[in-house]
């Protein structure tokens, strides 16, 4: 089963994401260099010999009701290099959100 796909009809069972809510990277065009943060190419601490790539991590954002705004400008990946142990810190990538706040 494809995971993404269920996650995505569940959420459209349900209605959807408000409209006010928005997903980051979507917003920010899909950029494809944080696309995955979950890559069992990449990352080695589970040890699974298939390679399979997932977006299961996600940021979303509401836009402010009134007054401020809170824009995001860029999106990348954390956790991407191994600590001394040699292992990374989770089998997850992280995930860094930079907004511009205009008051």
């Amino acid at each position: 089963m494809n995971i993404e796909y269920w996650v995505s009809v569940t959420v459209t069972k349900c209605g959807g994401l408000p409209g006010n809510i928005s997903d980051v990277w979507e917003f920010l065009g899909k950029p494809k260099h944080c696309q995955y943060t979950w890559d069992t190419q990449m990352n080695s601490n589970l040890g699974i010999r298939a390679t399979c790539k997932h977006r299961f991590d996600r940021i979303f954002f509401r836009a402010a009701a009134g007054g401020s705004h809170i824009i995001p400008q860029s999106l990348d990946l954390l956790g991407l290099e191994k600590l001394d142990c040699g292992r990374f810190p989770s089998d997850h990538w992280g995930l860094l959100c930079t907004l511009d706040i205009i008051l």
